[in-house]
């Protein structure tokens, strides 16, 4: 046991040395006789207990602890001191020592019995202290450390007319994560990013987490702008290369506000609500990028609030409407099936199609009542149908990711179907191909549970990015719907010729019903119709149209719901087995 004597009574020092050798004959004393000896001992040593007078040559009273508490934080203080006034005692021990002895009260024992506390004490506080600054999950600073650090870092970056820059990370379509593959790979997810931002922040730059997905980088003594750039780039650029979560490889991207002290601001709370705003206008601007924090950011940020006002306000206040938009059997130009197209009458804004509006209902979380609520309107819409006599099409409905991962989506897909008592069969479920292939296990039992409502499984965007073509055959779809990126110059390339020929010959042998979207032109129609595609969708076919305008089309076309799932010799054999 190292202790640190600071007594300045040579027959007080010799008595606690006597006194501790006669039951410790290992511990260690080093003794000073002033406070400014003791604070050079501290920097130049480790110990694991000062003894601490409170009456010396150069500092007295709980002066005497401030400085050893200032030399190190982190060693226990057991002060002796000439008074027994409790009072007293009770006004040191507040100041955060451990202990508090009277001298010449007690044997050795009692001295080391109150130094071995002391240290407990200590190590217990320590630990506290760090758990209530630190995340437990990473194990890196908290929010309110960082709010402790901004403070001290601002001031000193005005003190010494430097400057200073704050970021503010947040990861892109992280709770995907979270629904797809559970919360347990998200937290995976989290320490690998820490140890990503470790690599690419300066050494000794501040990283802590905010909590969820939102992190800081501190960024002192820089030299302007460009060295945040820097900085701010080599974050963007860590985070291109897939995660290896659990053994599968995870994307992740993020997006970063930063703000500059002192040409943003100079005071802590501003600067932390200049780089939420440049955060979140870095999302706004397409995401996986960084954005510096300018003053009319704040305008944009205030406008962008009042959005998502509205939109959780929007369905309360009826301002949503379906339109539908007719899917052609290219053989006959008979309507089989369309495609409901939520579209949002906004007051201010006029009609706003999906592409405006549905990221931000999906970041805030409105995607989840919103979704329910298409799936209740098109069951009104196709009662209201059935009601005049108009021939029924299947309605094909965009799923979000967090609706298909939920694990009682199907039974609410169910209730709803059964309160307005609709045919699951002319209900006709588009998932993004996107959202499939981060956790096949799971995804395989999400299309079973949905299977088993018995609506019909489209897969949406077929081709743009991603690929599941190993999961193809283990998937229970009906639909395989070509990405309209592969039909949009399909009359005339070549290679895009090439292209949808494939994914229509891999469509009819896993006997899928192929839907080409975002048909234009009769060249393209001719190339699709020659090479077996069933259905088509487009705007040289139709725009989105309203309920009425689809009703006459469908009595029109003289069409009707019989798109059917065909049986193949591959489901046959797998019913056999």
């Amino acid at each position: 046991m190292r202790i640190l004597l600071v007594e300045d009574d040579s027959d007080d020092a010799d008595f606690l040395r006597l006194s501790l050798s006669q039951h410790n004959g290992s511990a260690h004393v080093t003794r000073t006789a002033q406070l400014a000896d003791a604070v050079t001992a501290l920097d130049n040593d480790r110990f694991d207990v000062v003894l601490l007078d409170l009456n010396l040559p150069d500092g007295r009273g709980a002066d005497c602890v401030a400085k050893i508490q200032e030399a190190n934080s982190l060693v226990p203080i057991v002060v002796l001191s000439g008074q027994g006034d409790e009072d007293y005692a009770v006004e040191i021990l507040n100041r955060g020592v451990q202990d508090y002895l009277v001298k010449w009260e007690g044997d050795g024992r009692a001295i080391l019995r109150a130094i071995r506390y002391a240290i407990e004490r200590k190590r217990a506080e320590v630990r506290v202290n760090f758990l209530a600054r630190h995340d437990a999950l990473t194990g890196i600073p908290n929010r309110q450390y960082l709010r402790d650090q901004l403070t001290q870092a601002t001031s000193r970056a005005l003190r010494g007319h430097r400057t200073m820059a704050l970021l503010l990370l947040d990861l892109d379509r992280f709770k995907t994560v979270n629904e797809t593959l559970g919360h347990e790979a998200g937290d995976m997810l989290l320490r690998a990013v820490v140890q990503r931002l470790a690599g690419s922040a300066r050494e000794g730059d501040l990283i802590a987490r905010l909590g969820g997905d939102e992190f800081a980088v501190l960024l002192e003594d820089i030299e302007g702008p460009l060295e945040v750039e820097t900085v701010a780039s080599n974050i963007v650029a860590a985070f291109q290369e897939p995660f290896d979560v659990g053994g599968r490889r995870v994307s992740v991207t993020a997006s970063v506000g930063i703000t500059v002290c002192p040409a943003d601001g100079k005071e802590p709370v501003a600067l932390l609500n200049n780089a939420d705003i440049a955060m979140y206008q870095a999302k706004d601007r397409g995401r996986n990028t960084f954005k510096f924090f300018t003053p009319t950011m704040h305008e944009e940020i205030l406008a962008h609030h009042r959005f998502e006002t509205d939109l959780k306000d929007a369905v309360a206040r009826g301002q949503f409407q379906l339109l539908y938009q007719p899917q052609v059997r290219l053989a006959d130009h008979k309507i089989d099936v369309v495609e409901s197209v939520l579209h949002w009458n906004h007051p201010e804004r006029g009609r706003m199609g999906p592409g405006e509006f549905m990221p931000v209902a999906d970041e805030t979380g409105h995607v989840i009542p919103l979704g329910l609520w298409v799936i209740e309107e098109v069951c009104r819409q196709l009662k209201r149908w059935e009601g005049a006599g108009v021939p029924l099409p299947r309605v094909a409905i965009n799923i979000a990711p967090v609706h298909f991962h939920q694990p009682d989506f199907h039974d609410a897909l169910r209730t709803i179907l059964q309160s307005h008592s609709v045919d699951p069969a002319l209900i006709e479920l588009e998932l993004a191909e996107s959202s499939l292939i981060q956790d096949p296990d799971g995804t395989r039992e999400c299309l079973k549970a949905l299977k088993s409502v018995g609506v019909r499984l489209a897969i949406d965007e077929f081709g743009a990015g991603y690929s599941c073509l190993k999961y193809l055959r283990q998937f229970p779809m009906d639909v395989l719907k070509i990405d309209r990126s592969f039909v949009s110059d399909v009359d005339t390339n070549r290679d895009a010729q090439v292209l949808c020929s494939a994914i229509l010959s891999i469509a009819h042998r896993l006997s899928l019903d192929a839907v080409a979207d975002g048909i234009e032109s009769e060249g393209q129609v001719s190339f699709l119709t020659r090479n077996d595609c069933q259905y088509g969708q487009g705007s040289y076919f139709s725009a989105p149209i309203d309920a009425d305008q689809t009703a006459a089309l469908m009595a029109k076309s003289g069409g009707q719901a019989t798109r059917r799932r065909r049986v193949t010799s591959r489901r046959i054999a797998a019913k056999a087995g």
